[in-house]
């Protein structure tokens, strides 16, 4: 499918398909209508990311479920993952919810006013327990709501887990794939993660979580809101202070989370370090390579707890939302944290394993296309002048960092953030690519990251400052660098 043109606003990316992860925003003016509600531009959306909007087949089950169930108009019907994802939501929020479950799909009956409605619907944005898409497909189906499933290659029910945990063991260097857990997206694996290793370590009286760096949105919130203690060190380089805070406080941190590298400043900790630090103590590091990947990183010999959103380069489709827990073999704690995993695991409904086992094939190859790719991009970047700054794996200030676990000298993810010499909207706006939320794609895909991930900030002076404080220039564009000849990729950007 060709990506490189101009693409209209609301199309789903991939186009024209129902399990789109991503939606074409080809303006500014379209990304700031999107993050105000404006309905000109929400009610052409075929697609969203599925944790912050809901998908249309999802929808369309819950519009049929509340006609034929007579639901009235006071109750709101939020679909969820399964009856354990229900399970998990009542002991988050200490009260026991009315559900229904119709063919397969859960829903919690909440009327529209009720106090918990804004902090269930976070709940769900920020861990991921949503339903699949493809079982509300399945859904329709069978109630004669659609006609035919939408046609795509899938891998056989019966192989489609393990090549999926095969594939991840073998990248990250498990010993098994009792190892990997499969969960329903990127965030829902660290939400799960963080779940297990909070009741793991109240036994001991562990309590306070680290956020290291400046992680994705919703990573941060999960510490912020559902830690007894958390805290936070925004500078991902600075292994100093997070020292001095070990060395202090070292008997009561359950888990130091971080990114490899981070987003959207793709900047990276000193692994190596903080793990030897960390172990010293039998504090645990769990670090999400969701940018960094499988295969442009070995990170297994420093973390204990590895995260991962496959929705990204392992899919590469944009068209599977799920995400993997993968467990180091050699940290004992790890191991005896699966218990705890399962307890707190939603399973991903079994047809976005299979269309994940069909794409998940070409991980390897996918990334190491990608990486060459970008570091082409780059050069070409670092003698435009129309481009001010690059954020990359391998710049300043953390190159050397990611040099230490980076598995071969072309081994760079394929994200990057760039700063023009004029204001984000002269060059966004002329872009004639696929413009809208997530990475990891095979096409080119680029976002206004700070106006679509953190629009509130850009509301306020004090938010302002904030991302200033942190050197975060609320103009980057962040660019997934996609499959495509390196000199049309070029020649897009060099038409500006």
């Amino acid at each position: 499918m060709e990506y490189f043109c101009h693409i209209p606003c609301g199309h789903s990316i991939p186009e024209n398909n129902p399990h789109a992860v991503s939606v074409n925003l080809p303006t500014i003016s379209d990304v700031t209508g999107y993050e105000e509600g404006d309905p000109s531009i929400t009610e052409i959306m075929e697609s969203a990311y599925p944790r912050f909007r809901q998908n249309r087949l999802v929808k369309k089950v819950n519009d049929h479920v509340r006609n034929s169930s007579s639901i009235p108009e006071e109750i709101d019907l939020l679909p969820v993952a399964s009856l354990h994802a229900v399970n998990l939501i009542e002991k988050r929020i200490g009260k026991n919810l009315t559900f229904i479950s119709s063919d397969g799909i859960d829903f919690i009956k909440l009327e529209k006013n009720s106090p918990v409605m804004t902090e269930i619907k976070d709940l769900l944005q920020h861990s991921g327990m949503i339903p699949s898409s493809r079982k509300a497909e399945d859904y329709l189906l069978k109630n004669k709501v659609i006609d035919e499933e939408y046609p795509e290659n899938l891998e056989a029910e019966e192989s489609a887990i393990s090549i999926v945990k095969t594939v991840l063991s073998d990248g990250y260097g498990s010993s098994s794939v009792d190892d990997v857990f499969l969960c329903t997206s990127g965030s829902n694996a660290l939400y799960t993660a963080f779940e297990a290793l909070k009741s793991y370590q109240a036994k001991c009286k562990r309590n306070i979580f680290i956020q290291f760096g400046w992680l994705y949105s919703d990573s941060m919130a999960i510490i912020r809101k559902y830690s007894d203690k958390h805290s936070i060190f925004l500078n991902i380089t600075d292994t100093d202070s997070l020292e001095a805070f070990i060395r202090q406080n070292n008997s009561e941190v359950a888990c130091v989370i971080t990114e490899l590298p981070n987003n959207p400043l793709v900047q990276s900790p000193d692994l190596p370090r903080i793990s030897e630090m960390l172990k010293a103590h039998n504090i645990p590091l769990l670090v999400d390579t969701t940018i960094g990947t499988a295969y442009n990183v070995e990170v297994m010999e420093y973390a204990d707890i590895i995260v991962e959103s496959l929705t990204k380069w392992a899919c590469g489709n944009a068209d599977v939302l799920m995400g993997a827990i993968v467990l180091n073999k050699s940290s004992l704690l790890a191991q005896e944290l699966k218990e705890y995993i399962k307890q707190f695991n939603v399973v991903p409904y079994i047809k976005d394993i299979r269309r994940l086992a069909e794409e998940i094939k070409f991980y390897k190859e996918r990334v190491r296309q990608i990486s060459d790719n970008t570091l082409q991009f780059v050069d070409f970047l670092s003698t435009s002048k129309k481009v001010k700054k690059i954020h990359w794996a391998l710049g300043e200030p953390s190159g050397d960092n990611y040099r230490k676990v980076m598995r071969s000298g072309s081994s760079v993810p394929g994200l990057i953030s760039v700063i023009f010499d004029k204001e984000l909207k002269y060059y966004y706006d002329r872009l004639p690519l696929a413009k809208g939320p997530s990475f990891g794609t095979e096409f080119t895909l680029a976002m206004p990251y700070i106006y679509m991930a953190h629009y509130d900030l850009l509301q306020t002076s004090e938010g302002k400052e904030k991302l200033k404080g942190l050197k975060i220039d609320p103009e980057l564009l962040r660019i997934s660098v996609g499959l495509e000849p390196i000199d049309q990729i070029i020649r897009i950007f060099d038409s500006l």
